[in-house]
């Protein structure tokens, strides 16, 4: 029952105000004519048996007043022509009867033929008798084959002579009742018709200027902020519609006041994507000025002083002053081969001239040498063609992601696979440690490591994504999608 009402409750909900108004409006009309028409019927069959008992009741009076000498004369012939000019003369009247103070029937309008039933009628005693109009008389129901009979007794001369029974028939009051019953309900139907017709003006002017704050409204969700409800009347719809003028002004301001933040916004966005660019390419200059440097002016130095070394340990006389060059010597080399890894680190030059996907080979073989990490690489089954910034960018991002690892991830084994998808390139770095938190970025700028922030920045500033997907306990993916230029890497 409960999930039948939550239907017609659902089906009501679906309807419009407009609808729904006009529902409730001629629903209340026709619920009220229904009350009204059933009032008005019993009130009309309340007055129609009273007015027919009255009737009656004046006809019980004269008869008995009229009848009463007759009575004691026995002058029963009067009493009948008299009782059936009153029957012909009133046609509610369907039988008049005349009884001496026993009951016996002295004359009535059936002549001999009494219908069956009509002599057996107990006389009713005192206290059953009542007072209507001044007189004492007793009003009953007879069931007979014209219907309902409504009898009144009315007695003579306070019944020591005899009564008078007068049966009235309700054909007549059930003709006038329908009479009625067709004039009530064709006049409810009439005022009901009317009264919907007013419910549905009354509705559509009730709706129409909510339909047109809907309008508006949608119109301000589509960013039509110039929107204005006009005809405001004092009610309060019209409260709402400069309620609604005022919201709609107000966001207008605010759009505009939103509208010059943005481009400031747009403006410094890009003044700083600018700067990071202008910074990644003066940094990757600078490392490559200082590789440069290093390998060569400083490289260059070291060897001249490993040849000054090796010409002063040819000189020395003492194995003493020998030994002392020979570590000497031994020293500069290890520091000749630090500097030429620092120049490689800062601006390997398979980068420049074999291309990012030599320079990642290489860099993940030292990479191997020097830490205990398994790193194994799966390079594109292509030759990439692709921009200087977007090798540089996928190198360096390379680094930090192999740097992150060996300092935080406590990892054993690292994959990373380069592929060619359509127009972009895909790198994907998968370690086996303990993972990281689903906000890593927000809680590594937060604690000022940016090495994660920097690597999402060289992805952005390039169009690319870059992508982290760790469960902590289960390793880290970092997956980094960069469009590909037109050089060849």
């Amino acid at each position: 029952m409960k999930i039948k009402i939550a239907k017609f409750r659902e089906k009501i909900n679906r309807f419009s105000l407009y609808y729904k108004i006009n529902i409730l409006v001629i629903g209340m009309i026709v619920l009220s004519g229904i009350v009204i028409s059933i009032i008005m019927l019993n009130a009309t069959s309340h007055l129609l048996g009273t007015q027919l008992d009255k009737r009656g009741i004046d006809i019980g009076n004269s008869i008995a007043a009229l009848s009463s000498n007759d009575i004691l004369l026995e002058d029963y012939f009067d009493i009948s022509d008299r009782l059936n000019k009153t029957k012909n003369n009133n046609p509610e009247v369907r039988y008049i009867l005349i009884t001496d103070s026993a009951g016996r029937i002295l004359a009535s309008t059936f002549g001999n033929s009494l219908p069956k039933g009509l002599a057996s009628v107990r006389l009713p005693v005192a206290e059953e008798l009542s007072i209507q109009d001044g007189n004492e008389l007793w009003i009953k129901s007879l069931q007979s084959s014209e219907g309902e009979i409504r009898e009144i007794l009315f007695p003579i001369e306070e019944g020591n002579i005899g009564f008078v029974r007068i049966g009235l028939s309700e054909k007549i009051m059930q003709g006038l009742l329908a009479q009625n019953i067709k004039e009530i309900i064709l006049t409810v139907l009439f005022v009901s018709l009317l009264a919907a017709i007013g419910a549905t003006r009354l509705s559509y002017l009730i709706v129409k200027p909510l339909r047109v704050l809907l309008e508006s409204a949608h119109r301000i969700q589509q960013g039509d902020y110039n929107v204005r409800i006009k005809g405001q009347n004092a009610d309060e719809i019209g409260n709402l519609a400069r309620a609604f003028n005022a919201m709609a002004h107000s966001l207008r301001k605010k759009n505009r006041e939103n509208y010059r933040l943005l481009k400031e916004v747009q403006s410094k966005e890009e003044m700083r994507v600018s700067l990071i660019r202008n910074l990644f390419t003066v940094q990757e200059d600078e490392q490559r000025r200082l590789s440069r440097e290093l390998h060569d002016e400083t490289g260059q130095c070291m060897a001249s002083l490993l040849a000054y070394i090796k010409v002063l340990h040819s000189k020395m006389t003492t194995s003493e002053q020998k030994k002392l060059l020979a570590d000497a010597r031994t020293v500069t080399v290890n520091v000749l081969e630090r500097i030429r890894i620092m120049a490689v680190e800062l601006r390997p030059p398979e980068l420049d001239y074999l291309g990012v996907v030599a320079a990642m080979e290489k860099y993940i073989t030292n990479f191997n040498n020097q830490n205990s990490l398994n790193v194994e690489f799966t390079p594109p089954l292509e030759k990439l063609n692709m921009s200087n910034n977007t090798a540089v960018s996928l190198y360096r991002i390379l680094q930090e992601s192999m740097t992150n690892i060996l300092l935080h991830a406590k990892a054993q084994h690292v994959d990373v696979m380069i592929t060619k998808v359509d127009n972009s390139i895909c790198m994907q770095i998968q370690d086996d440690g303990q993972g990281m938190e689903e906000n890593a970025l927000e809680i590594a700028r937060g604690n000022n490591r940016l090495g994660l922030f920097g690597m999402q920045e060289r992805a952005e500033l390039l169009g690319g994504v870059l992508s982290i997907d760790s469960t902590p306990g289960k390793g880290t993916r970092i997956t980094v999608i960069l469009p590909i230029g037109s050089e060849e890497c």
